[in-house]
C-alpha cells in the first residue's frame, strides 16, 4: 500500500518541489488527458474508505490542488488530512513523514520558508534502520530545495547528493535526474554558468538518447533543462555562442518529437514557446513568430492560459521589436487579459525566495506601459489612463505576492481612476521605466503626462545615496542629493503645480521611491514640506475605506515600551511621547506601557473597546519579508499577521479604525519592498490612515513631532496638514532642522 502511496504522492510532489510554480507551473505535474482533482474527490466520496486510506486520497488531493496553484484549497485539504491521520500518528510513521513532507513543500510554495524548513526536518527526524530509501531520497530532496531557497547552498548540495546516491539505491531514475536537475538550480541561482551547463549535460546522459523512449516525465526534465538554460540567456546580453545554441535545440528538438508522440498540447505548447525564444534572441523574428503562435495553438487547445499568456507576450516582444506597434499593443493586451484570471495564483506561487512577481511576470505590466506612453500621434489621454491603470493591476498583484494574503485587496476600497484630482491637490504617479521616468499627474483640470530622461538606475543609485546620508544628522551630506533630486524630480512639474494653486501632494510611490520622504527635498531655498503637504498612497485603485467623519472626542490607545527588553534598548523618551498624548485626550485614552504592554493584554483593551486611533511606539522592523516584519512587545515580536488579525476581531469594531501611528519603525535603506510593506500596513491593518517611520529616531524630537501632529488634530486639522504642521514645527528649532529628525513620518492613507 505505501509503495502505490508514494508513487501517486510523488508524482505530484517530487516534480513539484524542484522550480518555481511561476516559471514552469501545473504541466510539469498534470496529463492532459487526465483530470486528477475531480478522480480524487470522487474517490473521497466512496463511503467504504478506512482512515488510512480518506488520508492518503486527501493527501493526493492536496498535491492535484497544488500543482495547479490552488494553494489555499491544498492547505485546507492537508489540514484535513491531519486531522483524519491525528488518531494513528504513533502507529502510522510513513504517513506522519508524508503529510511533513506535504506541508513543506506547500509552505515554499506560500514563500513560509520557516515553516517549509520546520516541516522537512520533521519530517526526517529519528528515522529507523529499515525506512525505505525512496521515501528517504524524496525527503531529502525537500530539505535541499528548502535549503536552497534560504540560500544554504553548501547544505543543500549535501542534501542532495545524499537524495541522489538513495535515488539511485531504489532505482528511480526520474528522481535522480530531478535531483540533478535541482543541483544545476544552485549553479544557475549562483550564476556559475559553466558549472549549470556542466551539470546538465550529466542530466543529458542519463535520459533516453530516442525520442521514441522518452515518458511524459522524462519529456518534463528534458524542459526543465531548457527553462534553466533560458534563464541563463536572461542573464548574458549577448546571444549564445554556437555550441550552445545547438545544445538547447537540440534538447528542443529531442522533446519536440516525445511530445508529438505522446500527442501532449500542453508539452508541444512549451517546446514551441521555447523555440521561438531562441529565435527571438538570436534575432530570426520571423523564425519566432510562426514558433510562438504554434505555441499558443497547442495552448488554446486545452484552454491553457497559464501557458499561452507567456506566448502571447512573446509575440508582443517580437511585435515590438519589429517596430510594429499597434500589432505590439494588442498582443500585449490579449497577454494581460489572459493572465488576470489566474494572477492571484501565481502571486501566491513562488517557490523561488529570489525573485518577486514584480521581477518576473511583472515585467509585462512594465512593458505594456512603456509602450502606451511612447510618444506617437496615437497617444492619448485614454492610453495614459491605460498606462496607469496596468501598473494599478501590477500593485494589486504586489501587495498580494508581499503579504501573501489574496483576501488583502478584496476589502479595501476600490477607487474609480478619474482624470482629475480634487481642489488644491495633486497627485504624482511615477512610472519607473528602463530609459525614462514618466510622471503622471493627476492635477484639478485633468490628467497630464510629463516625461524625464532619467534612467531607472541612475535614479536607484541617487535615492539610495540620498537616503543613506539624510539618516546622519550631524553632517549636511544630504542637501546636494536633496537638491539635485527636487531639479530632476519636482523642479518640472513646479509650473503646473502653481497654475492649479496646489497645497497637498499625493505620491503613489513605486520601486525605490517607497524607500525616501519626498519632503526632504530642498529647492535650493526650502524643503518640500515647507510649500506642500504630503501623503503616501500604496495605490489608486486600492485604499482603505474613506473615513465617514472623525469624532470630535475620539479613543486612544496608547501602546509602547520605553524600557530596554529581549535585548533591545530601552526607548526614553517613549513615555514623555504617551504622556504628551495622553494629556490632550485625557478621558479618552487607554495605556500600555512597558509591563502592561504584551500581546494578551493588547488583545483585551482591543477586544472590548472600538479605538479610533490605535499608538504604537516601540521598536518595530519592516522587511522584505512579512515574516520578519514585526513590533515589539514586552514579551515577544508582533507580527503583522497577527496585528491586522487582533484589530479586526474586535467584538465592537463595525468599521475601520481611523488612525494607526507606528513612532519607531526602521527600514532599510534600498530595500523597496520593505518600504511596501511599511506603505502597506493601514491596510493590512484595517486602518484607514497610519502615521509611521521609515526610519528609527532616538531622540526627543519624536516625542515633539507626535505630540505636535496629535495637538493639531485635536483642532480638527486635517491629517496631512497636521502633520506638515508638526514637521514646520520641528525645522523652526535650530536643534531640530536637519530632516533626519522630522522627515522619516510619513502619511499613509487616503485622507485629501
Amino acid at each position: 500500500m505505501y509503495s502505490v502511496l508514494l508513487s501517486n504522492v510523488l508524482k505530484f510532489c517530487v516534480l513539484c518541489t524542484a522550480i518555481s510554480i511561476a516559471v514552469i507551473p501545473a504541466w510539469l505535474m498534470a496529463v492532459d488527458d487526465v483530470e486528477p482533482i475531480s478522480h480524487w474527490q470522487r474517490e473521497l466520496a466512496r463511503p467504504d474508505l478506512t482512515a488510512q486510506a480518506r488520508f492518503d486520497r486527501l493527501l493526493q488531493l492536496a498535491a492535484a490542488y497544488h500543482s495547479v496553484g490552488h494553494l489555499r484549497m491544498a492547505q485546507d485539504t492537508l489540514q484535513q488530512a491531519e486531522t483524519v491521520l491525528n488518531p494513528l500518528r504513533d502507529t502510522d510513521d510513513l504517513r506522519r513523514r508524508l503529510l511533513y513532507h506535504s506541508r513543506s513543500d506547500l509552505a515554499l510554495s506560500l514563500r513560509l520558508d520557516r515553516q517549509a524548513r520546520e516541516a522537512a526536518e520533521h519530517s526526517l527526524s529519528q528515522l529507523p534502520e529499515n525506512f525505505p530509501p525512496l521515501l528517504h531520497a524524496t525527503l531529502l530532496n525537500n530539505l535541499g530545495n528548502v535549503q536552497s531557497v534560504e540560500a544554504h547552498y553548501v547544505a543543500a548540495e549535501a542534501s542532495y547528493r545524499q537524495a541522489l546516491g538513495l535515488a539511485e539505491q531504489s532505482g528511480d531514475d526520474i528522481l535522480a535526474v530531478r535531483i540533478l536537475i535541482n543541483l544545476a538550480r544552485i549553479s544557475s541561482r549562483q550564476q556559475d554558468w559553466t558549472m549549470l551547463f556542466t551539470r546538465l549535460q550529466q542530466v543529458q546522459h542519463r535520459l533516453p538518447k530516442s525520442p521514441v523512449e522518452l515518458t511524459q516525465a522524462q519529456v518534463s526534465a528534458l524542459l526543465s533543462m531548457v527553462e534553466l538554460l533560458l534563464t541563463w540567456y536572461e542573464q548574458v546580453p549577448q546571444p549564445f555562442d554556437e555550441k550552445r545554441k545547438t545544445f538547447v535545440l537540440q534538447l528542443l528538438q529531442q522533446a519536440q518529437s516525445a511530445a508529438d508522440r505522446l500527442a501532449s498540447p500542453r508539452l508541444q505548447s512549451y517546446v514551441q514557446g521555447y523555440l521561438g525564444y531562441v529565435y527571438e534572441r538570436h534575432g530570426e523574428y520571423d523564425t519566432a513568430l510562426r514558433a510562438t503562435r504554434q505555441a499558443i495553438f497547442f495552448a488554446q487547445q486545452i484552454n491553457a492560459l497559464e501557458v499561452s499568456y507567456r506566448w502571447h507576450w512573446q509575440v508582443a516582444r517580437l511585435f515590438r521589436q519589429q517596430q510594429q506597434r499597434e500589432a505590439a499593443l494588442a498582443a500585449y493586451r490579449k497577454a494581460v487579459e489572459q493572465l488576470e484570471p489566474m494572477r492571484q495564483a501565481l502571486t501566491l506561487g513562488y517557490r523561488d525566495g529570489f525573485q518577486s512577481f514584480r521581477d518576473t511576470t511583472g515585467r509585462l505590466y512594465f512593458e505594456l506601459a512603456d509602450l502606451l506612453l511612447q510618444p506617437d500621434p496615437n497617444t492619448d489621454k485614454f492610453r495614459l489612463l491605460e498606462a496607469r491603470d496596468t501598473i494599478e493591476r501590477l500593485k494589486t498583484a504586489e501587495l498580494q505576492d508581499y503579504f501573501q494574503d489574496d483576501c488583502l485587496t478584496a476589502s479595501a476600497h476600490l477607487t474609480p481612476l478619474g482624470e482629475a484630482s480634487p481642489a488644491q491637490t495633486a497627485i504624482l504617479y511615477p512610472i519607473i521605466l528602463a530609459d525614462r521616468l514618466e510622471w503622471l499627474l493627476s492635477l484639478p483640470d485633468g490628467l497630464h503626462q510629463v516625461t524625464l530622461p532619467l534612467s531607472a538606475q541612475t535614479l536607484k543609485d541617487e535615492l539610495n545615496e540620498f537616503r543613506f546620508e539624510l539618516e546622519t544628522r550631524n553632517t549636511l551630506a544630504f542637501l546636494p542629493y536633496a537638491q539635485r533630486l527636487y531639479r530632476w524630480l519636482i523642479q518640472p512639474l513646479e509650473s503646473l503645480l502653481r497654475e492649479q494653486q496646489i497645497q497637498t501632494i499625493l505620491l503613489i510611490p513605486d520601486g525605490v521611491l517607497r524607500t525616501i520622504p519626498l519632503a526632504a527635498l530642498h529647492t535650493g531655498q526650502e524643503f518640500l514640506i515647507q510649500r506642500y503637504a504630503i501623503i503616501v498612497a500604496l495605490s489608486l485603485s486600492v485604499m482603505p475605506p474613506f473615513s465617514s467623519g472623525e469624532s470630535s472626542t475620539p479613543t486612544l490607545l496608547l501602546s509602547g515600551l520605553s524600557v530596554a527588553t529581549q535585548g533591545y534598548s530601552a526607548l526614553p523618551y517613549v513615555l514623555s511621547e504617551i504622556q504628551a498624548v495622553q494629556h490632550l485626550y485625557p478621558q479618552t485614552s487607554t495605556v500600555l506601557l512597558n509591563e502592561q504592554f504584551t500581546e494578551k493584554h493588547f488583545s483585551e483593551a482591543l477586544r472590548h473597546q472600538n479605538f479610533d486611533i490605535v499608538h504604537i511606539a516601540s521598536h518595530g522592523q519592516f522587511s522584505n519579508d512579512p515574516d520578519q516584519t514585526w513590533l515589539l512587545t514586552h514579551e515577544g515580536n508582533l507580527t503583522m499577521d497577527r496585528l491586522e488579525r487582533l484589530i479586526r476581531l474586535s467584538d465592537l469594531r463595525n468599521e475601520p479604525m481611523e488612525l494607526l501611528t507606528l513612532s519607531a519603525c526602521q527600514t532599510a535603506v534600498g530595500d523597496d519592498q520593505a518600504a511596501l510593506g511599511l506603505a502597506g500596513i493601514a491596510l493590512k491593518a484595517g486602518a484607514r490612515n497610519a502615521l509611521a517611520t521609515l526610519w528609527f529616531i532616538d531622540d526627543e524630537a519624536s516625542s515633539v513631532l507626535v505630540s505636535e501632529f496629535y495637538r493639531r488634530l485635536q483642532q480638527n486639522i486635517p491629517k496631512a496638514q497636521a502633520l506638515q504642521q508638526a514637521q514646520q514645527f520641528l525645522l523652526q528649532q535650530s536643534r531640530y532642522q536637519h530632516p533626519a529628525f522630522w522627515a522619516s513620518f510619513l502619511l499613509i492613507g487616503n485622507e485629501l
